[in-house]
């Protein structure tokens, strides 16, 4: 199993550890450490690094990205970052299973989530917030990014631009003087809010309770997270997205309105553990473990622990 992402992903250090328990070998590549590689272009492609030659069975990019690489401000630093993207992209895509899928922008995600039948918020994006008000019922609505909340300016130096809910004539009167592209969006009135870890065909749900759509990072002791069960509408909604968008990992947003199931977002590098340590359990953890296992052992792969070794990691 050989896993594309950063130091300080704390999610995939847990997964290594769940699955060196499982009898799975793993190998992770930060894009943060970078050291020597050699790569042939074997089916699948075989890797030699750090002493070891392996072939993925399965792969998991999630962190992978340019911003944890150091500022490329030669044009040999730009070739640098360039080229180890282009390598882990395709090795990723070598491997016989590769994970999360395929990813889509918001945008994407709205337009087939509608066209499939569920329910989403009233939505514009654009460079004018006045203009984009206009265009959208209620008193209320939210305003965010259209890409992730945080910029990294500098490999481990984030700047959030976090969702926020305004009454209407607060964000009429705003200016992008910038002309950002930003979403606006109706507030959805909802009876509960959902997160929803879709993994191969399984549901895993948490109830969400927060005070502001941006208390998740600002005031965390606010929000409340209880594992629940998904109600039917909802786990169909999410599992059918999921198999729409051929998705082996996403953690998704919804809310539960009167009228139904409204779909907000699904995030392909969603993190799991800080809504399980809220709700006290670790059941994506040892879910995506055993997902993980099983995809590599389907893929060619042999495990070095037996059914036994796995009870004992389950009860841990």
């Amino acid at each position: 199993m050989v896993f594309f992402t950063r130091a300080a992903d704390a999610e995939v250090s847990e997964l290594e550890r769940l699955l060196a328990l499982l009898g799975v070998p793993s190998l992770r590549i930060d894009a943060d450490v970078l050291g020597p590689i050699q790569v042939e272009p074997t089916t699948p492609a075989t890797i030699r690094i750090g002493g070891r030659a392996v072939r993925p069975t399965a792969s998991w990019t999630r962190r992978f990205w340019a911003s944890a690489m150091p500022p490329a401000r030669t044009p040999v630093d730009v070739l640098h970052r360039d080229s180890w993207l282009a390598l882990a992209a395709q090795l990723a895509r070598s491997a016989p299973a590769a994970l999360p899928g395929p990813r889509m922008g918001l945008l994407e995600q709205l337009t087939e989530a509608a066209a499939s039948g569920v329910g989403v918020p009233a939505t514009v994006v654009g460079t004018d917030l006045a203009e984009a008000a206009d265009l959208l019922p209620g008193d209320r609505l939210i305003v965010k990014v259209l890409d992730t909340h945080f910029v990294e300016s500098a490999p481990g130096t984030l700047h959030g631009f976090l969702p926020c809910v305004l009454p209407r004539a607060e964000v009429a009167g705003l200016a992008t003087t910038s002309r950002v592209p930003l979403v606006v969006q109706g507030y959805v009135p909802h009876t509960a809010e959902y997160r929803v870890y879709a993994m191969c065909g399984e549901l895993i749900t948490f109830e969400v309770r927060k005070p502001a759509p941006d208390a998740i990072w600002r005031d965390p002791d606010a929000v409340a997270v209880r594992a629940v069960d998904a109600p039917a509408d909802v786990a169909a909604a999410v599992a059918g997205l999921a198999e729409r968008w051929s998705l082996g990992y996403g953690a998704f947003d919804v809310l539960a309105t009167e009228d139904g199931t409204v779909f907000l977002e699904v995030n392909a590098d969603g993190d799991w553990r800080w809504y399980e340590a809220k709700a006290g359990v670790r059941t994506v953890s040892r879910a995506l473990a055993l997902m993980l296992r099983d995809l590599h052992i389907a893929c060619g792969g042999t495990v070095t622990r037996s059914g036994f070794d796995l009870l004992t990691v389950m009860a841990g």
